[in-house]
């Protein structure tokens, strides 16, 4: 009850203004195809999903960046002539507490043991190396010293001596380099080699994202994904060194504020950097993972998960007769190869003005190469030798979910930069217990974009006192106003259903597992209700939202990718908005969408109707 004055009137609770929201809203995902990874790699990542109690898609980004990892050496994919590596970029937008580490130390176990085996067998190569090059180094100083004639004669004998190389430095896997660490790593070492860092702020935050390293580390990491010869040049004697065939497949996993800034970035964006990343950006399951008694390492879909990729990772990878990395072009089958194209063909088409795709078309462009890698990744693992027509659907349809979800990241990654730097002083102010605090002691103690200058401090703050995060009388003492929070956006997303509005499922969708994803998953996992004929789809191109209202889904979402047509008996028909849609597609391309939409419908139909 309120106090009472002297009087005894009752003194009315103090009131707060309401908050208004710095970053854009961010609708809900749609929820991570599975069941098109495969038995065994979707049947590790609802392992994963079970017994960490991650979301679908961290679990899904964890395992198939692994998995690309393991298979880059063996294979590449091809398209005209053309070999395409299976190297995946995966970048994971996760909070902190989400437990994106457990879910990458589950993935990456038989990497880490694989690491360690290395090292082991390093030391005694190292010390035999050693032994053999002082070896060396005597007799051919006895050579120098003895020597007698012509210097052709003396260049013959020292010829005659062979030269002992040092081993490989044992490192496949990195957590923070910098371009030039990674290319030494990759020139000295093993040619296959993953970037993994569930910390990837450290990455996007340390000296390779500084204003003079980053148009390099970009540039550079973009010609890793491509698979393009590293030249490392340096006026040192023996520091230049060039080497073809390397691969490099990264996961990299960052928190929401800095993927506000990694995500606006103009250079990242500009250079096609991000474009060649699978990106999610998950809700947080946090306040629902309650405790569950479970032993991963019992679980059999993660011991077979674990056997292949130590098979994989232990096999010796082909050779080119100048000793480097070779990998054989897998077969694309004729039906494959025509499925491709049918997929490469309806995106291209939604790329131009107006197209649904227009606002990713740096990433929507390399949505076909992405197909052909992921297809690669997946005939790899499953011991196919080519890569099938199923194969291609199902890589078909894990790029799809990449482009929804790239265009549902549109709306924050058009955050105004002094807004995202607010709300990490924000974030920051509350992390560390700054409930009151005065201007002058934020600049000497505070985060480093406070103490840039008393200006920026001066501008954050009022950003801050405008948007009613911070409150203050006098403009010299705050505190952070009692009904605020370190939210990054105003609400929370809009929960799964088909009363949010959710674009990707209609009236018809059955919430049941099917029965290739309940064995995928023996203890109940959270239903994947959207058929394949609409996950297959691309959503629209969202427009900037403001802070306080979120983006609406609706008609104007897209279904670019089935008809009004595609409704055969096992699945359940389109919505009227959605068919409104298709029946609106651009005639020159009718044929196109309609033979993707029947693809989907025909994977939709073989794996149950849960993909």
């Amino acid at each position: 009850m309120p106090p009472d004055d002297e009087a005894g009137a009752l003194i009315p609770a103090p009131t707060y203004p309401e908050p208004l929201p710095l970053l854009p809203n961010l609708e809900a995902a749609a929820p991570y195809p599975l069941a098109a990874l495969g038995d065994l790699l979707g049947g590790a990542a609802a392992a994963i999903i079970e017994a960490v109690q991650v979301p679908d898609a961290l679990a899904a980004q964890s395992v198939l960046a692994a998995a690309a990892m393991a298979a880059q050496p063996h294979a590449n994919a091809q398209r005209a002539g053309q070999l395409i590596p299976l190297s995946l970029f995966a970048l994971t937008v996760a909070e902190s507490g989400d437990r994106k580490s457990a879910a990458d130390r589950l993935a990456l176990r038989a990497h880490h043991d694989r690491q360690r085996e290395l090292l082991d067998s390093y030391k005694a190569e190292a010390k035999a190396y050693r032994d053999n090059r002082d070896a060396y180094q005597r007799v051919r100083a006895l050579v120098l010293d003895k020597a007698k004639g012509t210097p052709e004669a003396v260049a013959a004998e020292l010829a005659r001596l062979e030269e002992p190389a040092p081993p490989l430095l044992p490192f496949i896997l990195a957590e923070e380099p910098t371009l030039e660490g990674l290319q030494k790593s990759l020139l000295n070492g093993h040619p296959s080699q993953g970037l993994f860092s569930d910390e990837g702020g450290q990455f996007f935050g340390g000296h390779a994202s500084k204003p003079e390293n980053m148009l390099k580390s970009v540039a550079g990491l973009s010609k890793l994904w491509d698979g393009a010869p590293i030249t490392r040049t340096r006026a040192a004697e023996g520091e230049s060194a060039s080497r073809s065939g390397c691969r490099l497949s990264a996961h990299l996993m960052i928190q929401p504020i800095v993927a506000q800034e990694v995500l606006g970035n103009p250079l990242m964006q500009g250079q096609g950097f991000l474009a060649r990343f699978l990106i999610a950006w998950p809700q947080s399951l946090a306040g629902s993972r309650f405790y569950r008694d479970s032993d991963p390492a019992k679980d059999a879909r993660l011991g077979r998960y674990w056997q292949r990729m130590a098979r994989l990772l232990a096999l010796a990878p082909p050779q080119d007769e100048r000793g480097e990395l070779a990998p054989p072009a897998l077969p694309l089958e004729r039906e494959a190869l025509a499925a491709w194209i049918t997929t490469h063909d309806a995106i291209e088409a939604e790329l131009g003005k107006g197209g649904d795709l227009q606002e990713i078309k740096p990433t929507a462009a390399k949505g076909g190469e992405n197909v052909l890698r992921i297809a690669g990744v997946l005939a790899v693992i499953e011991e196919s030798g080519a890569i099938t027509r199923p194969i291609l659907e199902r890589a078909a349809i894990l790029v799809r979910w990449y482009l929804v979800e790239a265009l549902r990241l549109t709306n924050p990654a058009k955050a105004e930069p002094h807004l995202i730097q607010a709300q990490r002083l924000f974030d920051w102010l509350g992390a560390n217990g700054w409930q009151t605090f005065e201007a002058r002691t934020l600049q000497r103690e505070g985060p480093p974009i406070a103490r840039k200058s008393a200006k920026q401090r001066d501008q954050l703050l009022a950003v801050l006192v405008e948007h009613h995060h911070l409150l203050t009388s006098d403009g010299k003492h705050f505190r952070i106003n009692p009904v605020a929070t370190t939210a990054t956006t105003a609400t929370k997303p809009a929960q799964r259903g088909l009363e949010s509005g959710d674009t990707l499922a209609t009236s018809g969708d059955n919430p049941q597992l099917s029965p290739p994803v309940a064995a995928l998953s023996p203890t109940p996992a959270p239903a994947n209700p959207g058929p394949v004929a609409i996950v297959a789809t691309s959503a629209t191109a969202t427009t900037a939202t403001t802070a306080t209202k979120p983006a609406q889904q609706g008609p104007e979402g897209c279904d670019t990718l089935a008809t009004s047509c595609d409704t055969p008996p096992t699945i359940p028909p389109l919505s009227q908005p959605v068919a409104a849609l298709s029946q609106g597609a651009k005639p020159a391309n009718t044929g196109a969408i309609a033979d993707v939409a029947n693809v989907a419908v025909a994977t939709h139909a073989r794996y149950g109707g849960e993909l």
